[in-house]
């Protein structure tokens, strides 16, 4: 149990040393990240070679994955929606309307009189 707890202080003074030493993190993971490095879990990573610098502009010029919405023209408000509603309606009823004018092949033959 003293050695789980030696441990656990080394950690916690090797991750304050971290945060002291460098400015802050902006997240949990490179907080986690710079404390593997500390505890020597994880090295740093290379720098680059050289023909990988030269071969990259200054500016990537990334477009962020999610941009901010815009506003769709294609929207309709809710007065559209409910007339667009009640046109459809008026429709499929003038539809059943004309549908039960029209004689169905299967159905038995009426008597003639």
């Amino acid at each position: 149990m003293t050695l789980a707890r030696i441990a656990l202080a080394l950690i916690v003074t090797l991750a304050a040393h971290a945060a002291l030493a460098q400015e802050a993190p902006s997240s949990g993971g490179e907080f986690i990240g710079r404390l593997f490095e500390a505890t020597g879990f994880r090295a740093p990573p290379r720098p680059a070679a050289d023909f990988v610098r030269e071969s990259r502009p200054e500016h990537m010029g990334y477009r962020p994955f999610d941009p901010a919405p815009q506003k769709d023209p294609k929207r309709k408000s809710a007065a559209d929606l409910r007339a667009m509603g009640a046109g459809l309606e008026a429709a499929a009823a003038e539809n059943r309307r004309k549908a039960a004018s029209v004689a169905r092949p299967d159905a038995p033959a009426k008597p003639a009189r």
